[in-house]
């Protein structure tokens, strides 16, 4: 069973991940999601963002959520809502990975009779720092993962970096497993056709962890490239962009495509250059932590990738053989990387076949299998 308060939104890259791997445990196991969408609103973002059909062993359950203006939730309702359908239909495994959601049944003595799993993607104490959210939140925030973690029988953590952070910071001994995102490789497919030897494309939010001003400081030093940023973000984010770009007088150099249903990203990426992951490392979640979609969905496409010389990264690629690396933070090494790539489409083609290759064992039907044998290890333990 799984479980998650917020209803899906088509803007947040998380709800590509919970759909195909709720779709793809799904082809193996029965599984029920507790939810606060109807299941016709899970079946319009099913077809209209991840151009398939959720399957019919994947069973939406409704459950009552109040909301309030702005998008806000009285997650209260939804909780209690959610222990009772628990408590009534009594899973094998709940897995969460939502901390507030995770802490609440952590503390109650309903579920401590089954196996809750955690999915971590971030240390909240952490990510409080790295967005300059004070102290105040990052104390709330390292309350609720104590009580997760305590309260939790198995931990799936993206990332091994994050897995040994979790461990040395709460103490977690139960069963545990690295449980990167995955990629649909039956939509992502190997298609980049040679590139234009120009355009460098970026896919993914707008977020200040991400690098966006490494890459177009990067972009002002390399005048012959083009960039095609896919993607979107808030407002604020969006008008400093754009004054970044206009400061760097790169108006002409870079396409704001706008965000795009991943459907469409194999045909949008086919003819770029290559591909850009250029994240910072002065953050945590960028530097140990993440695995980003896009990571993984550049490599299915078979696209050269040029990407920050990271932890968090080189659990994925390694420089020379799928990528090129550059040092992190870095617009000079980060030029050098992109013209490097752009201008010798041989080397470039070799990364790519090999980025292709080896995005095989980051399918969704492996996520799914982590998961499977992660849940089972628990069962067995509770039992």
């Amino acid at each position: 069973m799984f479980a998650h308060h917020e209803p899906v939104d088509a803007t947040k890259a998380r709800w590509v991940a919970i759909g195909r791997t709720l779709a793809a445990l799904a082809r193996q196991v029965p599984v029920t999601w507790l939810s606060p969408d109807s299941a016709a609103s899970v079946d319009a973002y099913f077809d209209n963002e991840l151009g398939t059909s959720r399957p019919i062993a994947l069973t939406v359950k409704t459950l009552p959520s109040i909301r309030k203006r702005l998008g806000m939730t009285f997650n209260g309702v939804f909780f209690r809502a959610c222990r009772k359908a628990v408590e009534s239909l009594r899973p094998g495994v709940l897995w969460l990975r939502s901390d507030k959601l995770a802490a609440y049944f952590a503390e109650k003595l309903e579920a401590r009779r089954r196996p809750l799993v955690y999915e971590a993607h971030l240390i909240g104490e952490l990510w409080a720092q790295d967005r300059k959210a004070g102290a105040q939140a990052a104390r709330k925030l390292a309350r609720i993962e104590r009580a997760v973690y305590a309260g939790s029988r198995g931990v799936a953590a993206i990332t091994q970096g994050l897995l040994d952070e979790i461990k040395a910071r709460f103490g977690f001994e139960g069963p545990t497993a690295v449980v990167p995102s995955a990629v649909d490789t039956e939509l992502f497919i190997p298609c980049w056709n040679g590139g234009d030897g120009r355009t460098v494309a970026y896919v993914g939010t707008l977020q200040f962890w991400k690098g966006l001003d490494t890459l177009l400081d990067a972009l002002a030093l390399a005048p012959a490239l083009r960039l095609r940023i896919i993607g979107g973000g808030s407002d604020e984010e969006q008008a400093r962009l754009a004054a970044r770009i206009k400061t760097l007088g790169l108006q002409e150099r870079v396409e704001l495509s706008g965000r795009l249903p991943q459907h469409r990203l194999p045909g949008a990426l086919a003819s770029v250059a290559c591909a850009v992951h250029p994240l910072p490392p002065e953050h945590s979640i960028a530097a140990r932590f993440t695995s980003p979609l896009k990571l993984f969905e550049y490599m299915a496409l078979g696209l050269p990738i040029v990407a920050s010389d990271l932890p968090s990264v080189r659990e994925a690629l390694t420089d020379g053989t799928n990528a090129r690396l550059f040092k992190p933070g870095q617009p000079k090494a980060l030029a050098a990387a992109l013209q490097e790539l752009c201008s010798n489409t041989k080397l470039a083609a070799r990364f790519g076949e090999q980025a292709g290759r080896d995005s095989r064992h980051y399918s969704y039907e492996a996520r799914a299998r982590r998961l499977l044998a992660l849940f089972e290890q628990c069962r067995n333990e509770s039992q």
